[in-house]
């Protein structure tokens, strides 16, 4: 009796993409230029103003692109939109919700969340920022006396709501 073997597919070398769709693309290296494509796996990728979805690879060059999410080991994002990033090493000018790294070189980023052990950048704004060691400037959308006083201010009015809502609606005996 045979067995159905499972074929292998080659996945290519080199993938130059220029002006087209595609859902998913894997090789070993990936050059996109006004591209959009939904999942990208590779060894290396360079995009020039491209969409991309979700992209897992070692090592990622982007310019003028948006990126739904990036898992690299290395990374250098310029002038980039991009929603996450996760990686050992980055160099990143543009904006994103949510980079969490061990070392980062930035020149002017706007991040909702940044995570690392090491950040150098000429200029920060975050809402939150935790580092071991920080240098350049840096501007957090709330400070400590900030957020002390919404967490007052919202803890006194979620309480008198709720005191309202007992002597309105509570049970009498």
């Amino acid at each position: 009796m045979d067995t159905p073997q499972t074929e292998e597919t080659e996945i290519p070398q080199i993938v130059n993409l220029s002006q087209v769709s595609a859902e998913i693309v894997q090789a070993g290296l990936v050059r996109a230029s006004q591209t959009a494509i939904q999942q990208l796996s590779a060894e290396e990728v360079d995009l020039q103003t491209s969409v991309v979805g979700a992209i897992q690879t070692g090592e990622i060059h982007a310019h003028d692109s948006i990126i739904g999410g990036t898992t690299s080991h290395k990374a250098s994002l310029d002038n980039s939109l991009v929603g996450g990033i996760r990686t050992d090493s980055i160099s990143f000018n543009g904006v994103s919700a949510l980079i969490i790294g061990n070392s980062m070189t930035n020149n002017d980023v706007h991040a909702i969340a940044m995570i690392a052990t090491d950040i150098q950048a000429d200029t920060i704004q975050t809402g939150i920022l935790f580092s071991r060691e920080v240098h350049g400037n840096v501007t957090t959308t709330l400070d400590g006396r900030t957020a002390l006083m919404v967490g007052v201010v919202g803890g006194a009015v979620a309480g008198l709501i709720l005191l309202a809502g007992k002597l309105l609606f509570g049970r009498k005996n």
